[in-house]
């Protein structure tokens, strides 16, 4: 039986829980279900609208006032029993809160999929929303399931790891020429950062642990890929540590996979996290990975597939990066790796089967 499923989501962005739309949109006809993409909002500057269109996933925009503008939820409520969807999969907490409450109004089952260990402040009413208006609660990491299931009580959560989709090859001539493009030199390592360019990602931290990389005259350099409320702030911290020759902003991206195949290592800052999808494509590109210890980090960058360090501790990232950066070998080992850990954990394929056995549970 062929299902049809809602994806819905706060909006349409930059991000790993967007970038997961594309994935499973990719991913789902095989396993016979016809996916749509429901967003709150689409953004100017994301990549993932014109991923979907290209693989011709229906994308929706319902904009409203505010999260709870009534006009906006009643046409949501109307549009979902008009197009009968066997279920709607929502993503992050706005969409949790209001399409879950519209689902149910239309009598569709609800599966929510929470994406971070740390919530924001409309938390309670979005757990609230979880165990009242939600059939299946997902957790995309052990960590996120860990810290979510004491608040909603009885209700069990199901773990899900997120997928990734293979990587991209690039042949060398590209390869260089994208490296150059960066400004980066001959005999300099390239150290690739991606995530929108929010508090939560410690680019602050990054900053600082290049600053005492530069001092430690290193030869490296950081682009960060991604934008954010922290554009003008982070290019303001560049200028101010003397920085404007060894970190490159590269703003908004379509072609991540891309500078992952042309970088030497991925770094992740982060003060709190989900399971990030950057760190995933960064493994399955066979990069090695110095990331902090924040959410389910630690779970995928074991057995020798990473480098961990605790968070908000600029001088052992720096320690971390410098250490990397001077041991070809060690690269070579972690990313290998790290490739063998996330093909073995983390496949498109095998992540929408588990979805669709979830989906079709509750028809």
């Amino acid at each position: 039986m062929k299902l049809r499923i809602a994806q819905l989501i706060d909006g349409l962005y930059i991000g790993g829980a967007e970038r997961l739309l594309v994935t499973f949109s990719e991913a789902a006809p095989h396993d016979g279900i016809q996916p749509t993409v429901i967003a709150l909002r689409i953004y100017p500057e994301t990549p993932f609208l014109e991923q979907l269109h290209s693989i011709n996933t229906p994308v929706v925009e319902f904009r409203g006032r505010n999260l709870i503008d009534p006009l906006r939820f009643w046409r949501l409520v109307r549009y979902l029993r008009g197009e009968k969807f066997d279920a709607v999969h929502v993503h992050l907490t706005y969409a949790i809160i209001l399409g879950a409450l519209a689902a149910k109004l239309a009598g569709i089952p609800v599966v929510a999929s929470v994406h971070n260990t740390q919530a924001d402040r409309w938390n309670g009413l979005e757990i609230f929303a979880l165990k009242h208006w939600v059939d299946s609660v997902l957790g995309v990491g052990h960590e996120v399931s860990k810290v979510y299931q004491p608040r909603l009580g009885k209700k069990r959560m199901e773990t899900v790891l997120n997928a990734v989709n293979p990587p991209v090859s690039i042949s060398q001539t590209e390869r260089l020429f994208l490296r150059s493009q960066l400004g980066v030199g001959q005999e300099q390592m390239l150290i690739l950062a991606v995530g929108r360019l929010f508090p939560q990602k410690g680019y602050d931290d990054l900053l600082d642990a290049m600053f005492i990389l530069k001092k430690n005259h290193v030869s490296a350099r950081l682009a960060i890929a991604g934008i954010g409320e922290l554009y003008d702030h982070l290019t303001s911290r560049i200028d101010e540590l003397g920085l404007k020759e060894t970190v490159v902003m590269l703003g908004s991206r379509n072609d991540v996979s891309k500078l992952l195949a042309a970088s030497d290592v991925f770094v992740n800052s982060s003060r709190w996290e989900g399971l990030p999808i950057a760190i995933l494509e960064a493994m399955a590109a066979g990069l090695p990975v110095v990331a902090t210890s924040a959410g389910d980090v630690p779970y995928v960058l074991q057995k020798n597939a990473g480098v961990l360090v605790p968070p908000q501790e600029p001088e052992l990232l720096a320690d971390a990066i410098q250490r990397l950066c001077a041991d070809a070998e060690l690269r070579n080992m972690l990313g290998r790796n790290a490739q063998v850990y996330v093909v073995e954990h983390h496949s498109p394929n095998a992540w929408v089967k588990q979805l669709s056995e979830i989906y079709r549970r509750l028809q």
